[in-house]
């Protein structure tokens, strides 16, 4: 079976037309907290007044100096700049709300609603792609996105999310959902998430839907300092060590932007395609314990994501960018059936 059809000439022109929109917005955001993020007033310090700037999510603060013609016209260009930059962020908003029915009439409307507003968080947090990827089924919605096509819903049936945490990098907090972490931002967008049991690597909020904090197997850091967790929050999420997932921090980041159920975009943020692939046949194949309807998925999904991988993304599993996956992950490529590419006729 295919588990999956091309999309229509029409959708994917409204799609590309949508991502290009969400790419400005993204720029736009970029700009207004960068540039002009926090705040900038005069404020009186003994018998005079400075003009006092106050970073995005920070809690320092720089003097610019004693109010002036020069400090005043500062600070009207701070507050023009941010109003027009504050517009443009409203206007492609708008425009990507106004364009949503449309995309959900052609059928690009994918991504669960809560999966959506959970990777926006991250995002938001500055997490997502940093130090939080995107792993298990919803990677779906990216490959698929990225290759034109529409995979079967019974491929993408899912309950939760997994994220891969790198503990090696470290993370800027700020505020009171960063200070909390990973439980922090789930509550902040929904607020029935709570931990499943103490010192637990799972959220789940009150309808059952999870959120899994993984990272890799790396014996050496966790005898060095525990397992890992993105804050020290009492009721932070610890993450859970797995086999399989050991060398994926090594293989490339794979992006993209799809859509909700809404026909609103976002971001997604997970690994290579030709890792997920051989990721799932390496579970398939190395974990009898795993349940068997899980284990018969894990080897469709890898079948699939390698063809779209090689037949639509054009990538290939002889690829040096590959070369931090261990020869025992790599030589499962052999297994994923990918059928040879057509040679077009000559005539």
């Amino acid at each position: 079976m295919a588990f999956f059809s091309d999309l229509s000439g029409d959708a994917v022109r409204d799609a590309i037309d949508a991502r290009e929109r969400y790419r400005l917005l993204r720029q736009a955001l970029a700009e207004l907290r960068h540039s002009y993020g926090g705040s900038m007033k005069f404020e009186a310090r003994g018998d005079a007044d400075y003009l006092i700037r106050r970073p995005f999510r920070g809690t320092g603060r720089r003097s610019c100096g004693r109010r002036s013609p020069e400090t005043e016209n500062m600070l009207r260009k701070f507050e023009e700049g941010k109003a027009a930059a504050e517009e443009r962020v409203q206007s492609l908003r708008k425009l990507l709300e106004e364009q949503a029915p449309v995309l959900r009439a052609r059928g690009l409307g994918r991504v669960p609603l809560l999966t959506a507003r959970v990777i926006r968080k991250f995002e938001d947090l500055g997490w997502l792609g940093r130090t939080l990827l995107v792993l298990g089924t919803n990677a779906l919605y990216a490959y698929e996105a990225a290759a034109a096509v529409r995979i079967e819903a019974g491929m993408l049936a899912t309950g939760d999310v997994d994220v891969l945490y790198d503990a090696r990098r470290k993370l800027v907090m700020s505020g009171e959902v960063g200070e909390r972490g990973l439980i922090g931002a789930l509550q902040s967008v929904d607020r029935s998430f709570q931990p499943v049991g103490r010192r637990s690597y799972t959220a789940a909020n009150k309808d059952g839907y999870m959120v899994d904090l993984l990272e890799p197997l790396d014996y050496d850091r966790v005898m060095r300092q525990g397992p890992a967790r993105m804050s020290a929050a009492p009721d932070d999420l610890v993450a859970v060590s797995t086999e399989s997932s050991r060398w994926l921090l090594n293989v490339p980041k794979f992006s993209a932007t799809t859509f909700d159920e809404k026909g609103l975009p976002v971001r997604i943020v997970t690994i290579d395609p030709r890792a997920f692939a051989l990721q799932k046949q390496w579970i398939l194949e190395n974990d009898p314990t795993r349940d068997p309807a899980k284990r018969r998925r894990d080897g469709e999904q890898a079948r699939l994501v390698a063809k779209l991988a090689v037949r639509h993304l054009g990538l290939s599993f002889n690829d040096s960018a590959l070369s931090a996956l261990p020869r025992s992950f790599l030589d499962l490529a052999d297994r994923l059936e990918v059928p040879p590419i057509d040679e077009a006729p000559l005539w």
